[in-house]
């Protein structure tokens, strides 16, 4: 298969993240991953796209984010792109709670683990103002 790309761009509201979440969820069962996979891939952007809009552009609904969706013959990528605020390196994110006593479970800032812990690869750069975050997915390794 050659590479084909897709690209959206929405305003940054926490409104408009779910049209993205479906359309990934839709590229990613066409693309034959089962349906859970396909569920996870589209929480990886939607988790992306949710720390932009809070962390990167500090919910400014005027800013612009941008979704690259690259298939290929052996992996699926998504770029999340914005040129807000950096969030510096990216580091390997741990738990830091006891996911079996319920009542210490955070209310948020795990979507970075979940990322990692689905992903096959996830990369962060800043080239000249733009952030980019790359989530790979092979199509034949499952979490």
């Amino acid at each position: 298969m050659a590479q084909r790309r897709i690209i959206f761009t929405i305003e940054a509201d926490l409104k408009n993240v779910f049209m993205v979440g479906l359309a990934v969820n839709r590229i990613c069962a066409h693309l034959a991953f089962s349906e859970l996979d396909a569920h996870q891939l589209e929480t990886c952007v939607v988790e992306a796209l949710n720390n932009v809009i809070k962390h990167a552009y500090r919910f400014d609904e005027s800013r612009m984010v941008t979704v690259v969706v690259t298939a290929a013959a052996e992996f699926v990528q998504f770029d999340v792109c914005d040129d807000g605020h950096s969030m510096g390196t990216l580091t390997k994110r741990t738990l830091d709670f006891d996911p079996k006593d319920i009542s210490s479970l955070p209310e948020s800032g795990m979507g970075l683990y979940i990322i990692q812990q689905i992903m096959d690869s996830v990369e962060y750069r800043t080239i000249e103002g733009n952030n980019i975050l790359s989530m790979t997915r092979r199509y034949t390794t499952f979490p």
